[in-house]
This record gives C-alpha cells, sequence and structure tokens, in this order.
C-alpha cells in the first residue's frame, strides 16, 4: 500500500499512467497480509458499519470526469501577434474592459465604446472622464465608469439607463477603477484635487466599497508610514485578492486583500529608466501583465513580482502601447494603442492534452 501511495504522489497529474500501474500491479490480497495484522483487521471491522457509512454517502456529481482547465493550459515560449481589430469610432485605446469575449469596452479620453471582435460600433458614451482606467465591467456585465463631473456611474446590460452610483465627495477625485469578482466589491483609487500645482504624495488612496456601496476599506500608507501611491492610473485584483495598481510615479505597486504592503514592479534591470507602466490585467495563472509605454513592451511578471518574459510589441507595428485587456475564455490579451485605433491581440497561453 506504501507502494502505491509513493506511485500515486509520483502520477497524480499522469492519469493514464497510475491506472497502467494499478492494471499491472494489482492490489495485494487480505489473505497475503501477515496474520497479526489480519487478526487486527477483523477485529476492528463491523460489516453493518461499513454498510451504515456507505448509505451515507452522497453523490453530488454526475457525468464525465473533466481536468480542471488550467490543467490543461501553459504559457508559450514567446507570444505571437493573433490579430488586429480596428475600431474606427476610437482615435486610440486607452483602456479595455471585457464584457463578454466578443464584446469590450473601450475608451480613448474622449469616449467611451462598446465594441465586438470585429471593431463594429454597439455603443458610445460622451460623458466619460478623459483618464486612463475609468471604466469595468461588474459580474452582472453591467458597465461602471466615472464621468466628466467625477462621478461614478452605472450603465444597465441594454445600454439604456445610467445611475449615479458614488458622487464625488468634496475634492477627492476617482482616477481608475475595478470591479472585485472575489467579493463583488468596487476598488477605486481617488486622488486629492489641490489648487496647488503639486500635489501631496500622501493624498491619494484606495477605497473599497461595499455591494452596498458602503466604504469599508482604505489602503494609502506604507506600514512604514510612507505613502504607498503617487499617480495611479489603472488598478486590477488578482485572483488570489492582491491589489495591482500601475502608478507612473511609483511602479506596479501590489498590497494584499488586507491592504498590506507586498512590493513593486519597477521594470527589468536592463531598462530601468525607461519604465513607465500603462495598462494591466492578470492571467488565469496570477501573472501579471504590464504596458510598458516608453519602452513599448508588455511585461509578465509572476504574483510575487519575478519578471516572466518580454513582449515587444513595435515589431508588430504597435508603438505607445496603453490598455491592456485579458480574455478569460480564449485566454488572449488585447492591447490598446496611444497613436492609433488598432487593438493588437496576443496568444501567449496555449491548450495541451494533460492526459497525452
Amino acid at each position: 500500500m506504501k507502494e502505491y501511495v509513493h506511485r500515486y504522489e509520483q502520477l497524480a497529474n499522469k492519469s493514464v499512467k497510475f491506472l497502467l500501474f494499478i492494471k499491472k500491479t494489482p492490489i495485494p490480497k487480505t489473505t497475503d497480509l501477515p496474520d497479526t495484522l489480519m487478526c487486527n483487521i477483523n477485529e476492528e471491522i463491523e460489516t453493518e458499519g461499513i454498510l451504515e457509512l456507505l448509505v451515507e454517502i452522497k453523490i453530488t456529481e454526475v457525468g464525465k470526469r473533466q481536468v480542471r482547465n488550467e490543467q490543461m493550459l501553459k504559457l508559450m515560449p514567446q507570444g505571437m501577434l493573433k490579430k488586429f481589430v480596428a475600431v474606427p469610432d476610437l482615435i486610440h485605446g486607452v483602456h479595455i474592459s471585457f464584457l463578454t469575449p466578443d464584446r469590450i469596452w473601450v475608451n480613448d479620453g474622449r469616449s467611451l465604446c462598446l465594441t465586438n471582435s470585429k471593431g463594429n460600433n454597439l455603443h458610445r458614451l460622451f460623458d466619460v472622464s478623459e483618464l486612463y482606467g475609468v471604466h469595468t465591467v461588474n459580474s452582472t456585465g453591467e458597465l461602471i465608469y466615472v464621468d466628466k463631473d467625477w462621478n461614478i456611474n452605472k450603465l444597465s446590460t441594454d445600454n439604456t439607463t445610467k445611475s449615479t452610483l458614488i458622487n464625488r465627495t468634496e475634492r477627492w477625485e476617482p482616477w481608475c477603477i475595478c470591479h472585485s469578482s472575489s467579493a463583488e466589491d468596487l476598488l477605486v483609487m481617488v486622488r486629492y484635487d489641490s489648487d496647488n500645482a503639486s500635489i501631496p504624495l500622501s493624498d491619494v488612496k484606495c477605497i473599497r466599497y461595499n455591494s452596498t456601496l458602503q466604504p469599508i476599506q482604505t489602503i494609502q500608507y506604507h506600514k512604514t508610514g510612507k505613502p504607498l501611491y503617487h499617480e495611479p492610473v489603472y488598478i486590477t485584483e488578482n485572483k488570489n485578492g492582491d491589489i495591482v495598481v500601475s502608478d507612473i510615479g511609483k511602479g506596479v505597486v501590489v498590497t494584499d486583500r488586507d491592504g498590506k504592503y507586498r512590493f513593486t514592479y519597477t521594470g527589468p534591470p536592463e531598462g530601468l529608466s525607461l519604465f513607465m507602466p500603462c495598462g494591466i490585467c492578470v492571467d488565469t495563472f496570477l501573472n501579471i501583465l504590464i504596458c510598458g509605454r516608453l519602452d513599448q513592451t508588455i511585461q509578465m511578471i509572476n504574483r510575487d513580482g519575478l519578471l516572466l518574459s518580454i513582449l515587444p510589441t513595435k515589431q508588430d507595428g504597435m508603438v505607445q502601447p496603453l490598455g491592456l485587456g485579458y480574455d478569460e475564455k480564449n485566454h488572449l490579451v488585447w492591447m490598446g494603442s496611444g497613436k492609433t485605433n488598432k487593438l493588437c491581440v496576443y496568444r501567449y497561453i496555449e491548450r495541451h492534452d494533460f492526459l497525452a
């Protein structure tokens, strides 16, 4: 039995090989066990007790077992350009929010456009803020966005009804937002609007609103008392609950679900002076993808800030990468540019037969 356990641990991810091992190595009969062990087994096992336990077992799953989707995916050695999608109603792509794999919201600083994978215009809003990561989509498919008056609005799924969720509070302005799918909360980066040209670093914070739009958490300072943020432009949440903020003045700042500082990514060592983080998104492996606006790359780091790969975009004709969005169903990353209305679609994750 120890051998079975050992082989199972070795072949847990190779189901076919483990089944072949069982077929070739039958389980020893109880009569082959030592007499002393057989005596103990017979004394301890009661048939009626076993039958009662079997009756209590409830089967909750039916149908064929399937390997988890994540187990059938792997990172490609190098990402590849899949296609371009031109959106005629936009001048460039600042931020991308997925409604469905075939319907995405994209803004360009002038308007916010709902388009499909072919670039057709399905709906358009003109009261959106001129900043970058100012829209998100909640779990029910409603668009949430920051308008020109610094209010946070919601658009119904049929694109007919707008309502105000959060009014601008005093002089605090929402700079970027994201929907927290893990807790159905709304994460909002706000910055204090000062009359002075120089805004204090401490006047930037992340506020978490619950489903009833009550502020339940504020993230603003490092444990040393220093401000965490300076000029946030995008915010997203990783699948492990980490809050990831792209900050032009700091880098990519990551805190955990409780707001505890984890790390700041400031770019690869060889390109530190050129690193300016813009659009960010996360994938199914909890990796963080970052648009490097100046060095014109998409950089991928793991959940702990280790650089995994760099995808140059200039070689594909895409300069000044700005917005990023991740298609969770097809495992594609969409990138918007600050120079063109074309959206660039890359594949860097591929499926493989896990049982082969």
